[in-house]
């Protein structure tokens, strides 16, 4: 795998507007792997004082996005399916994106969504991804 791939999104995620305007942090990238964390306060909340739903989906399609983007080929999302397990207030929250297969044309996903307690982590969120896998552009185009 070329780290030069992984450099790119790197500086690419530092200057996504959508990541600045949520304040996602990049924890760590490598080959078919993402986590990014969210410092979530009441600024996130829905009608129920609770984060909202769209914000943690937002985190998991980053940590999916920047996963699936970690190989040569550019990737684009075709469905993620989310699965909310607990609600959650004021947190640091993170999504963990973690490759499970890998074809010429397709990707899957499997995310998780966490925040740290005094208990230990706990799940808020799970999700599973797919990604088609565009073939390479050639140079010039």
């Amino acid at each position: 795998m070329s780290t030069q791939k992984l450099e790119q999104l790197k500086k690419r995620f530092q200057k996504e507007p959508f990541a600045n305007l949520f304040r996602f942090s990049l924890l760590e990238l490598r080959e078919g792997y993402a986590r990014v964390k969210l410092e979530a306060d009441a600024r996130y909340y829905n009608i129920f004082d609770v984060v909202h739903g769209g914000c943690i989906f937002a985190l998991i399609d980053e940590a999916f996005e920047l996963a699936c983007n970690s190989h040569l080929e550019d990737a684009v999302a075709m469905s993620v399916q989310v699965n909310y397990i607990k609600p959650v207030k004021e947190a640091s929250l993170i999504a963990e994106a973690q490759e499970v297969a890998l074809t010429r044309k397709t990707g899957i996903y499997d995310i998780r969504v966490f925040c740290n307690a005094e208990e230990g982590e706990e799940t808020v969120a799970i999700a599973r991804a797919l990604c088609y896998r565009r073939p390479p552009k050639k140079e010039g185009e």
